[in-house]
């Protein structure tokens, strides 16, 4: 994989065009370099690493673009798993740890022992960790989208050991258009329902450990990050039956971001199980028996044709659809963000969005792309020495294709189970439902107790 990547990097510089001499070649002032600059700041790697690369063969000498430039430069041979020196390429000042340092390789390293210190006997080490990212100010937008993550991992994390007060902080914190939003507004409306709620007279770890062990024995279909722990552990459950006063206060608090989540798309675990918590939470609201059953008929509904659309996605994968998708998006240099951009506009073209909170995917959706670019360039070159590699790239890219749709499949497969329980559940839910206003209607009394 690597020596492709050498070999079409060189090739493509020496073919490249040589621009004016307009300015001084090999420094900040290149256009090259600029350009180069500005691919590796939007990681597109490959690119960067050919404008490097030809202004390296045109100069002959060291790269003298300053620190910043540098740095990304760095970063994007990084990403490729290349080094500069394999390329011919000679940077001023060239000190790799200093620029790759503070890298996002190290950022991520950070959240994953964070997350591991949250599972250890010293979860607050953990917290300490997460909190760092959470406060960082970064630039680039996976740095963003993790920093997010980070915020999510504390919100559950403070939720599920009873300090409501901190959840809701950290909930907030998650932008509105991030991939993970809609998993925040879960978790916040439940941190609202209870916000004065802090660990009090006990530890966090306390609190998170009794709660693992009175949530065990539910028969529940299951979701991603917990996000259905608050529902089956609700204060209903334990404390009232109906909201009323400050309860009811606080119940209309938690049911704003339930219902700005309702009307999403049904694909989502997160707003599949909002479909589920606002007819429960309508139960126990005084006079919303009708609303809930309505929200119980729509959940049904819903989620059969949840079903329905992930059988399709299925069968749009086994016919190769996903990997034209994405071949014909890469066409046009700009036709990737834009289709990114219409995940949500176009409900079953635009399933990658239910796969790309998967890091194997979108990892081997990178390396794909990377090689799809490569195999591109040798085939403009043209000439019979790029035979032999060609025929290897296209092999590669053969391979990580099939690879790719089967991480798709299981990820989808996993998703329309999930779906399925949830359906189940609802079901059960309308039926129960039914059940207990028949028995209204026959005159017996309701006895209040679980539902």
């Amino acid at each position: 994989m690597r020596v492709f990547i050498v070999l079409s990097l060189l090739l493509s510089s020496l073919s490249s065009n040589v621009l004016a001499d307009t300015y001084t070649q090999g420094t900040g002032r290149d256009p090259r370099l600029r350009v180069a600059y500005f691919n590796a700041r939007t990681h597109k790697p490959f690119d960067a690493l050919i404008e490097l690369a030809t202004t390296a063969n045109k100069r002959g000498q060291i790269i003298d673009a300053g620190p910043e430039m540098n740095a990304a430069f760095l970063a994007a041979a990084n990403e490729l798993g290349v080094s500069l020196s394999a390329l011919g390429i000679k940077l001023s000042h060239q000190n790799e740890s200093q620029y790759v340092g503070n890298s996002a390789a190290d950022i991520y390293a950070n959240y994953n022992r964070g997350v591991s210190l949250l599972k250890s006997n010293t979860p607050l080490d953990g917290v300490s960790v997460l909190k760092e990212i959470s406060v960082g100010e970064y630039l680039e937008n996976d740095t963003i989208l993790l920093q997010d993550k980070a915020n999510l991992t504390l919100a559950y994390y403070f939720l599920e050991s009873g300090d409501n007060r901190s959840a809701v902080h950290y909930f907030r914190q998650v932008r509105r258009l991030s991939m993970y939003a809609n998993k925040a507004l879960v978790g916040l409306g439940w941190a609202l329902l209870s916000p004065n709620t802090g660990t009090e007279g006990e530890t966090a770890l306390d609190k998170l450990n009794a709660s693992k062990v009175s949530a065990e024995g539910y028969l529940w279909s299951g979701s991603e990050d917990d996000i259905a722990w608050s529902r089956r552990e609700a204060p209903f459950r334990r404390a009232w039956a109906i909201a009323k006063g400050e309860k009811e206060e606080d119940l209309r608090a938690a049911i704003v971001p339930w219902m700005e989540l309702i009307n999403r798309d049904s694909l989502d675990p997160a707003v599949q199980e909002v479909m589920l918590i606002l007819p429960y939470i309508m139960l126990h609201w005084d006079g919303q028996e009708t609303r809930a059953q309505q929200y119980y008929v729509s959940a049904v509904e819903r989620l059969k044709q949840a079903s329905q659309d992930l059988v399709k996605i299925e069968n749009d994968i086994r016919s190769g659809g996903l990997i034209s998708s994405i071949r014909a998006a890469d066409i046009d240099s700009n036709g990737w963000d834009i289709w990114l951009s219409e995940l949500t506009a176009n409900r079953l073209g635009g399933y990658l969005s239910l796969l790309l909170d998967s890091a194997e995917f979108r990892n081997t959706l990178q390396e794909l792309r990377q090689l799809d670019l490569i195999y591109k360039r040798l085939n403009t070159l043209g000439g019979g020495s790029n035979e032999a590699a060609l025929a290897e790239v296209d092999d590669a890219r053969a391979t990580l294709a099939s690879e790719l749709e089967k991480l798709a499949l299981t990820r989808i497969v996993e998703r329309r189970h999930r779906t399925e329980a949830y359906s189940a559940e609802a079901e059960f839910a309308l039926a129960r439902n039914y059940e207990r206003l028949r028995l209204q209607l026959s005159g017996v009394v309701w006895s209040g107790g679980e539902s």
